[in-house]
Parts: structure tokens; sequence; C-alpha cells
């Protein structure tokens, strides 16, 4: 499986600063679930059982068979927040140094931060072959703060614990806090 994130601020055929791309084992990371077997231990020409080497495991996993998706695990839902930016109070004394967050400032953090929220992608698509793209929605206040957030995503995934994951990961972001509240959709490809 490989996950690919590319912004929507990037421009041009080149790969944009920050882009990532994760490449995860077939069981990403994660011990076999499945069924425990008895190995057969070896014997020594005299009948008895040969003793365990330093590290070895009296018991191996079997391999289950990968999950097969259907139509209805694939199909994309939207979950989470609503992500509408809150209403604006217009200030006519001397604010005007508020702004939203430019491309600059999302694609840095995004770079440097959003480690956790592909892993979360990784974590849920284990097993399965799929090939998606998961659009992740969020909205980040004055302050900086990742406040609301919500997931475009198959089926399955939502139901592996996609959703809590990734929207723990989300406010653990931190962007440069501008005065006024910005909304962020940031793409990952799933194939």
């Amino acid at each position: 499986m490989y996950l690919a994130t590319r912004s929507r601020w990037a421009h041009g055929p080149s790969v944009p600063e920050g882009s990532a791309v994760a490449i995860a084992t077939p069981d990403g990371g994660v011990p076999s679930k499945g069924k425990k077997k008895r190995k057969k231990r070896p014997r020594a020409s005299d009948g008895t059982e040969v003793p365990l080497a330093p590290g070895e495991e009296e018991y191996e996993y079997e391999e289950t068979a990968p999950v097969v998706l259907t139509a209805a695990d694939k199909k994309l839902e939207t979950r989470g927040d609503s992500t509408e930016l809150p209403p604006q109070k217009i200030d006519m004394g001397g604010a005007a140094d508020a702004r939203k967050l430019d491309d600059g400032e999302i694609n840095s953090v995004l770079s440097s931060q959003s480690g956790e929220v592909r892993q979360c992608v990784i974590k849920a698509a284990t097993g399965v072959e799929l090939s998606a793209t998961i659009t992740v929605t969020f909205v980040v206040d004055a302050n900086g703060k990742v406040i609301k957030s919500k997931l475009n995503a198959p089926r399955y995934l939502f139901e592996h614990g996609l959703l809590g994951c990734a929207q723990k990961a989300l406010r653990g972001m931190r962007f440069p806090a501008t005065g006024l509240p910005t909304k962020v959709d940031f793409p990952v490809n799933l194939n």
C-alpha cells in the first residue's frame, strides 16, 4: 500500500515541498491477527524435544486471508463536524493585521505535522487493497488551533477507527495565529 499527499495549493507538475509518500508493509507493522498454531518442536535422535533457542517463540501465526471489500465498504462517506467558518465580526477600528492563513503557512505546517494523520490512514487501511482519495477538511481558529474537522473517506476506514484517530491528530496540530479563522482541505491519496 502506498500513501501520498499533495496539497491543493501546489502548482505545476513537480512534487510540492512538504509532500510525502508513506509506504506501509502489508501488515502495517502490526503483528498478525491470524490463528495461533503450535510449532512442531524438533526432536533429537534419542526422541527428546530440542529446547527453544533464545528469543524463539513457542507459537507461530498462520497468515489470514486479505480482507475483501464490498462496494458498500468502498463507498465514500463524510463524517465529523460541520466545518463552516464562524461568523466574522468586522472591526473598522484598526485590526487590519488580522488575516487568514496563507498557502505557505498551511503547507509548512502540513508538511511538518501531518504525519500522525497519515499514520491513522495507514492503520485503518492495513490488510486491505484499497485506492481512494481521503479529504480531510478542518477549521483553524484565529489562534492557530484546529477546532473542527471532518473526513470524506471509504466507510471501511471509518469502521476501523479513522475518524477518532484523525481528529485527535488534527487537534494536536498548531498553525500560526493570524487573527482570522481559516478552512483547510487536505487530500490524502491512498493507493
